[in-house]
């Protein structure tokens, strides 16, 4: 990253206006894409103002190539519920908007800048004339969702970045397809017709109106109650009471005035379709729809509270985070859901995490749709180990794809959520949980504010991370419980880096070793660890290219020097082994967990039969690790011992050490006076009684020993990383050789420990 003089000035004046302000830039350096901090004195004027002026003041921040005529509109100006402003604007280049281009201003009480986050464009290399016409584009959507029958709603052109990251010039295309009832967005290349993205709005809400479709696909169909209404059907009054149970709760809660927070109606429509096996948020029409189900899968799905919470949190997100419902956008869109629809249906402390139980799959006993404290109970993945990619050249598709895995891949959140309310260990961070009060407040800030956007965004879970943790730092600080278990939850689940108690560390090499044939040695490939403390997860990923992986052993060796086997001898006659061996899936792997991870780890590679050979191409470690608090102790003697001549005996010193614990690294000095430090054998002793032979008659006639052996670069020491320290450490000097006399004038003990 390479910033230019005049960013590198504008930063400078920024960071010494606040010891605590922080700038996070774009890959390429042309974006302060995050501050935060005190970025601004405070000010009496209106957060609009606040927020021009903060950017006018430090627009040489963002490199702004010179040819672009930029210009930014309000898109909304919201405050919290501590009277915190939270201004987005949306970017405009030669009056095209900028898909995504949104920049959040965050502004406290007292007038002050207190978070910037800015997607602009700094460049838009691409001729604004479009060669694709706005007729062609929509015919191009069109035929792109075949026999179903659409209904252009609108169509403009804007700047699009790609997943190549280069900018297009597009159509974005709105279409209502008739019996999905929500609408399908196309963003269309206007230069050669191709279609660079597509998703659909279509989820599968204190006025409130609720309408009945007669088992008919038709919205809003016909109304039967409002208000403080009754009604003798019984899914539709369920409807109506629940959604007013979901309104209390987000007004309560939050002080949130319907999904909109301007107080709009709760419009529902139920008996949508014959035997319709959903429910879902209508962006569209800005009202719910709510299915009977078959009666097998499900029963009307408005007499579950938890879903209307959820479908009513849709509505929420489409007024604020603006998720495009595709790929980790639109699993965060159903995480968030499932989370305060969880939150809707318990009172006080959360004894049930499923979600549709009451409903879905009736006859079938202890089911739901899912579960956020277990995931995997229901097949979805809790970690990003497991998370479910699209194709490079692939694009989200309902059919195909689910969209980009959106209802797969959003256990991944659900469960980093979940943590945050209860904590647990998992992957091998654990996580103090902070309730759901706490967890309720940090989440919701994140996504109404944190989130907000002036465009349809592909939100990452990256960023839902970093939006949480602002909105605690907002509301709880960035120094406490709160904010580590943000951090520690997120990061058992594969995003981000834990707190400081936990760490993640990712090492690999390429030894590309050749694998001697029917050579049971076979052959070691070593990696390094440097970091101390205790391992609580491992991840071994092994690349060897071989031609018949029956013949080859794979063992891994710890640095205390404990062995787990990762292959043995199986696969019949496969090609290579390409695996990732974890503690679910290869047992022997849990005798590491609880052992220091400092030291050297080792790859043991063995073929056992003839004719066929191979390379060890590369292989890696992904370790969970507890850091441990660490404290340090030194101890000195200064005995000044004559060392005996030829003698075997020698000389013994002891160091008493009363405080227990486990040594996480060790130094020892001696300040020996000798005429010929050949003659001498030194050997210290633990607590434990194993003798380590520091110095063995090598040095022949160089006079006097001063030296520091560490366990961080002598082989003899590193058996001592993990050992107990409490108890007597001895060393002993031995001469074994006539002439020449010396003495031992002192050693020290320097030990860091846990």
């Amino acid at each position: 990253m390479r910033l230019t003089k005049k960013q590198e000035a504008a930063s400078g004046r920024l960071l010494i206006d606040g010891a605590e302000n922080r700038i996070f830039w774009s890959d390429n350096g042309r974006v302060a894409k995050f501050i935060m901090g005190r970025l601004s004195a405070p000010s009496g004027d209106d957060p609009e103002t606040i927020a021009r002026a903060f950017i006018a003041d430090n627009r040489e921040l963002f490199d702004l190539a010179a040819e672009v005529a930029e210009r930014l509109e309000v898109s909304s100006i919201e405050r919290d519920s501590q009277g915190h402003a939270h201004v987005c604007l949306a970017q405009f280049i030669r009056d095209v908007p900028v898909h995504e281009g949104s920049v959040q201003v965050h502004i406290n009480r007292e007038g002050v800048v207190t978070a910037y986050k800015d997607n602009r464009l700094a460049e838009a290399e691409v001729d604004f004339q479009p060669r694709f016409s706005e007729v062609n584009a929509v015919h191009a959507a069109m035929a792109d969702i075949g026999e179903e029958q659409g209904e252009k709603q609108q169509s403009r052109l804007c700047l699009y970045r790609h997943t190549d990251k280069k900018v297009h010039l597009a159509w974005q295309v709105e279409i209502v397809v008739q019996h999905e009832h929500g609408a399908r967005y196309y963003f269309i290349d206007a230069h050669d017709g191709a279609i660079l993205y597509r998703f659909s709005e279509s989820r599968a809400i204190m006025a409130r109106k609720t309408y009945t479709a007669k088992n008919q696909q038709t919205l809003p169909g016909t109304l039967v109650i409002q208000d403080e209404q009754t009604s003798t059907d019984a899914v539709v009054q369920a409807a109506h009471d629940n959604a007013r149970e979901v309104y209390d709760y987000y007004r309560r809660t939050f002080d949130r005035d319907s999904y909109d927070n301007q107080g709009s109606p709760l419009v529902a429509t139920v008996h949508f379709g014959q035997s319709y096996n959903n429910a879902y948020w209508n962006s569209y029409r800005k009202q719910m729809v709510y299915g009977d189900g078959d009666g097998r899968q499900w029963l009307p799905l408005a007499y579950a509270l938890d879903i209307v919470g959820h479908e009513f949190t849709h509505a929420v997100t489409s007024c604020t985070a603006r998720f495009v419902y595709a790929e980790q956008s639109g699993a965060l869109d159903e995480a968030f859901a499932d989370f305060f629809g969880v939150m809707i249906a318990n009172d006080g402390e959360i004894v049930d995490w499923q979600m549709g139980e009451g409903v879905y799959t009736p006859y079938r006993s202890g089911d739901a749709l899912r579960d956020l404290s277990d995931p995997a109970r229901f097949d979805l993945p809790d970690h990003m180990d497991s998370f479910m990619h699209l194709r490079p050249d692939e694009l989200p598709d309902a059919e195909k794809n689910d969209l980009g895995w959106l209802h797969y891949n959003c256990g991944i959140p659900c469960k980093a959520a979940y943590l945050t309310v209860a904590g647990g260990t998992h992957h091998g961070i654990t996580v103090e949980g902070i309730g759901r009060d706490k967890a309720e407040q940090i989440y919701f800030l994140g996504l109404t504010e944190y989130m907000r956007s002036s465009t349809l965004s592909r939100w990452t879970f990256e960023q839902a991370r970093f939006a949480a943790l602002n909105a605690c730092r907002q509301l709880y600080g960035d120094q406490g419980s709160e904010y580590a278990a943000i951090k520690n939850a997120w990061a058992a689940v594969g995003v981000g880096e834990p707190a400081a108690r936990f760490a993640v560390i990712t090492r690999e090499v390429n030894p590309a070793l050749t694998i001697p044939d029917n050579r049971p040695q076979g052959i070691s490939s070593a990696i390094q660890i440097e970091e101390q403390g205790i391992l609580r997860e491992l991840t071994v990923v092994v690349m060897i290219n071989h031609s018949y992986i029956h013949d080859l052993r794979v063992r891994l060796v710890s640095p205390g020097g404990e062995e787990a086997v990762l292959h043995d001898r199986s696969g019949g006659e496969e090609d290579d082994i390409i695996e990732e061996y974890r503690l679910d899936n290869c047992p022997e792997l849990v005798k590491f967990v609880g052992d220091t991870v400092q030291g050297e780890w080792q790859l043991l590679v063995a073929d056992h039969a003839r004719l066929d050979q191979g390379i060890l191409a590369g292989w890696g470690l992904t370790m969970a690790v507890e850091k441990l608090a660490q404290q340090s102790l030194a101890r000195e003697l200064r005995p000044e011992l004559p060392i005996p001549d030829n003698s075997p005996q020698g000389v013994v010193s002891a160091i008493p050490v009363a405080e227990a614990g486990t040594i996480l690294h060790v130094d020892v000095t001696v300040d020996i006076s000798h005429a010929w430090v050949g003659d001498l054998q030194l050997i210290l002793t633990d607590p434990a009684g194993r003798e380590m032979v520091l110095h063995d008659r090598s040095g022949a006639s160089r006079r006097d020993l001063k030296k520091t052996y560490s366990s961080r670069t002598d082989e003899v020491l590193r058996p001592l990383i993990g050992a107990e320290q409490q108890g007597e450490w001895r060393l002993q000097l031995i001469d074994l050789a006539g002439e020449d006399t010396g003495i031992l004038h002192g050693w020290k003990m320097e030990i860091l420990y846990s």
